[in-house]
């Protein structure tokens, strides 16, 4: 799992995401991480404003989109 203090740096920047056990990228800007009871979910925004969930402990990669 991807320490939360990382990801908390790279709120409000554009960036890719993976995914365990899926061959494709999830591109967008990071809105905010919530706190739920099952863990931790980040908030994605992509091109087309939709918001997209992720548990932090489904992530494998995060890079910053430049």
């Amino acid at each position: 799992m991807i320490p939360k203090t990382i990801i908390e740096g790279l709120i409000e920047n554009y960036v890719y995401i993976y995914i365990k056990n899926i061959s494709k990228e999830f591109a967008g800007k990071l809105l905010s991480i919530k706190e739920e009871l099952g863990g931790d979910i980040l908030v994605l925004e992509d091109k087309n404003i939709n918001l997209i969930y992720i548990p932090i402990s489904e992530v494998t990669v995060i890079t910053e989109r430049r």
